[in-house]
């Protein structure tokens, strides 16, 4: 961060600093799920989304077909985090209406690369974790995000 402007776009932000992030919690689960980047997630015309990372179950039909989806992260358009949730939970609404399981829970997290919220949708209740986490204290941050994905890997 000290030689790279990673704040200089909404790109850099997912490129240099969320998505290494990301795939570094992603790898001890990759043997169960698929982390696909921008991948549309379509339940109908009206309820579709594209979050700029998606953590998925691995389907049977091979590596090019998303599973059941888990996890949405969206980044904060321009630091918005209430324009980032509003994106990220009508994703969790399309997720949880694919999967046809509203009572296992569909995890989101928004981020604009330095602060990182986390929530979580069951049914028609949508739970905001109160704390905001920041790459200032990555060890913990990477905790927050393992926790996600355990409790993801636990909800099926």
């Amino acid at each position: 961060m000290q030689n790279i402007n990673v704040f200089s776009s909404e790109a850099s932000r997912c490129e240099a600093i969320i998505f290494p992030i990301l795939r570094e919690v992603y790898k001890a689960y990759a043997d169960n799920y698929a982390l696909w980047i921008r991948e549309p997630i379509i339940y109908d015309e009206t309820l579709s989304g594209t979050p700029d990372y998606l953590v998925a179950t691995k389907s049977e039909l091979g590596t090019t077909v998303v599973g059941t989806p888990l996890i949405m992260l969206v980044e904060a358009k321009k630091n918005d985090f209430e324009q980032g949730w509003g994106q990220c939970l009508a994703e969790l609404v399309a997720a949880q209406k694919i999967n046809d399981a509203p009572d296992v829970p569909v995890y989101g997290i928004v981020s604009d690369g330095e602060r990182w919220q986390f929530g979580k949708l069951v049914d028609d209740g949508f739970t905001q974790n109160r704390t905001t986490f920041s790459i200032d204290n990555l060890p913990v941050l990477f905790g927050a995000i393992n926790a996600v994905f355990k409790a993801a890997s636990t909800a099926q």
